[in-house]
């Protein structure tokens, strides 16, 4: 059984969720800087984990990536590593019970 859908905000590369969480992520949107367009990656386990997800946003503004009505399964807890390009990102994600 899972939480509710919910938001976690980040602005630097770290933690979405804790590692060991299963959590699933329905969605990201991307604030990326002026300086370029960010890459943003998700990995499974923590920052040495694997990468599930990378995606590049826009220079300048925002943008939004959905992954199904179900979501991405991160079943050991999902980590967010930034480049110098972005800004922050929020996760749209729901943990395990």
């Amino acid at each position: 059984m899972y939480q509710e859908w919910g938001t976690v905000n980040v602005t630097a590369s770290g933690e979405v969720t804790s590692a060991k969480t299963a959590t699933r992520v329905k969605s990201i949107h991307i604030i990326s800087t002026s300086g370029g367009a960010s890459v943003v990656s998700l990995k499974n386990n923590g920052t040495s984990g694997t990468v599930f997800i990378t995606e590049t946003g826009t220079v300048s503004t925002g943008k939004t990536f959905y992954y199904g009505e179900d979501g991405i399964l991160f079943p050991s807890g999902c980590w967010a590593a930034f480049d110098g390009n972005t800004s922050s990102v929020a996760v749209v994600c729901r943990t395990q019970l």
